[in-house]
């Protein structure tokens, strides 16, 4: 006798595969970065400009103490906000701490670089940091030194490409989400690159009739290599400042630099 009380309501049909879990799908993981995107921008409508003035010392002086300690507390600022966001991003905190602090720290600079690009108004020498602080350009020349000036106008080539959120939500998360040297999980993270880089190919495809657009996804990927060197500019130009110790870097700061350094 053949049981078939197993097989009622089938009509013949094999077992489907496993269904990929909902969450899975290109759709939602491009949702999930525009989200932590958004989640992690000051709000238009809430900007500090209590600290802005385009009439700044003359760049010319020597940096002093004031001008490094504002340095390093707008990167540390910066640093939570950034944690904050990676949380967010689909199968980042399934991967083990040791290899989300890695990611973190490795990329901190290069999304410290990206995310005030992308938010930074060039043309007016305004930048607008993580915490939503406000300040022109001329404030920043003596912390930043010429590294101010290599991320005006990187922003620029930015906003010339005219990057949609979607794009640019993907693009930061390939900065954080890529090999690095001591991972002890690089599969998991190499297969969450891959999901991310099929989310922009697929985004960018669809946005392809738009004119313009056919070239976008290289030229987009052609900006991680930039980002690379002006980290290095970034690295130099903190080793400078602790050279010159006039304020002795945050910890958090110092460890970057020194796990990061490539000189």
């Amino acid at each position: 006798v053949v049981r078939t009380d197993s097989l009622k309501g089938r009509r013949g049909r094999l077992p489907s595969k496993p269904k990929q879990p909902p969450d899975a799908s290109p759709v939602s993981l491009i949702t999930s970065l525009v989200r932590a995107h958004i989640d992690s921008i000051p709000s238009a409508t809430k900007l500090d400009y209590s600290k802005f003035q385009e009439s700044a010392p003359s760049p010319f002086e020597k940096e002093d103490s004031v001008d490094v300690q504002q340095f390093y507390d707008l990167l540390t600022g910066s640093m939570d906000v950034i944690r904050k966001w990676a949380e967010k991003i689909q199968g980042f905190t399934e991967l083990p701490k040791e290899d989300q602090d890695l990611l973190l720290e490795s990329a901190f600079l290069e999304l410290f670089i990206l995310r005030l690009a992308y938010r930074s108004k060039p043309e007016e020498g305004k930048l607008i940091f993580c915490n939503g602080v406000v300040l022109h350009r001329q404030q920043c020349v003596r912390g930043f030194g010429d590294w101010i000036d290599a991320i005006l106008e990187f922003s620029q080539s930015l906003h010339r490409m005219n990057v949609d959120v979607p794009s640019f939500s993907c693009l930061a998360a390939l900065v954080i989400i890529t090999d690095r040297h001591g991972l002890k999980e690089p599969k998991r993270v190499e297969e969450l690159q891959n999901r991310i880089v099929g989310c922009l190919k697929d985004h960018v495809a669809a946005a392809g009739a738009e004119p313009g657009r056919s070239s976008c996804l290289s030229k987009l990927l052609g900006k991680l290599p930039e980002l690379r060197s002006l980290c290095t500019q970034g690295l130099q130009r903190i080793f400078y400042l602790k050279l010159e110790d006039l304020v002795p870097p945050p910890p958090i700061v110092d460890k970057i630099f020194m796990d990061t350094l490539p000189f």
